[in-house]
């Protein structure tokens, strides 16, 4: 992981014990707290970016795309998704074999939706799930975004554009991602507005929260919970616990993210949700 890809170089080197014990930690919590089954991947020391597993796939109720990623050096990593994805029963599309063109990495697609398990049935409960916002980046083209809508018909897919932009992010969910199935949380400021306006927030019948620091706005929303960065300012925070807690009766966690950080990864990067 000391190699990962990043967009700039960190002022301090990534600790890779430290960013174990983050992931560890991570892990933890999504299989005792969050999810009702986890399936972890081994680690492949020939890619160092490897733990970002949100990049490979995209996955919708029980059909998944695997993904071209856009950074020709992460291409290995997808085999061991795809397969794992396979034997869980999946219906898998693979972008690699249907188009030369497309490119995706799964950071930029947000799909605002909540799934809730059901302990005494075991049924899973789904809200939401209309919309699929695709940055379109340095990692992800227009033909990525036609892909999805392909592969996905029932939801309508609706490409951010990024590239002319001053944000300092590498995937469109480094900026915003999902509380439930109709809030958002992106950061506070006039160049943040931007975003609002080409999701068109307002008419798709979506709240948004603002909070003061991007690291913020990556957080993990799944079965009633909401994880995010603890590294954050206390107004971020305070935000949160209104927002998460006392508006929406979920439980919010924290969790360390700050070596991940500094190769431009977060919270969602880890992990691949499937209902």
């Amino acid at each position: 992981m000391a190699k990962a890809l990043s967009m700039s170089s960190p002022v301090k080197p990534i600790s890779v014990p430290n960013a174990k014990s983050q992931h560890e930690k991570y892990l933890t919590v999504m299989e005792r707290m969050v999810l009702p089954e986890t399936v972890l991947l081994a680690a492949d020391d020939h890619h160092p970016d490897c733990v970002f597993v949100e990049d490979t796939a995209v996955v919708i109720d029980d059909r998944a795309v695997i993904c071209r990623i856009g950074a020709d050096s992460r291409r290995g990593e997808v085999d061991a998704i795809k397969e794992s994805l396979l034997g869980l029963g999946l219906k898998v599309q693979d972008m690699r074999n249907d188009t030369e063109n497309a490119t995706c990495d799964g950071g930029d697609v947000l799909y605002p939706v909540s799934y809730r398990w059901s302990d005494s049935d075991g049924m899973t409960t789904k809200m939401g799930g209309k919309y699929l916002f695709v940055g379109i980046s340095s990692r992800t083209n227009y033909n990525g975004a036609d892909y999805l809508q392909s592969a996905f018909p029932n939801v309508e897919v609706i490409p951010i554009e990024m590239r002319e932009t001053n944000w300092q992010a590498l995937h469109l969910k480094s900026i915003v991602t999902h509380i439930d199935e109709e809030t958002l949380v992106m950061p506070k400021g006039k160049e943040w507005d931007y975003i609002c306006d080409l999701m068109d927030v307002e008419g798709r019948g979506l709240e948004v929260v603002r909070l003061p620091d991007m690291a913020a706005c990556n957080v993990v929303s799944a079965n009633g919970h909401v994880l995010a960065q603890s590294d954050i300012c206390n107004e971020s925070k305070e935000i949160l616990k209104r927002e998460v807690e006392q508006n929406r009766g979920q439980t919010l966690i924290y969790v360390e993210a700050s070596e991940f950080a500094k190769c431009d990864g977060a919270l969602t990067c880890k992990s691949i949700l499937i209902p």
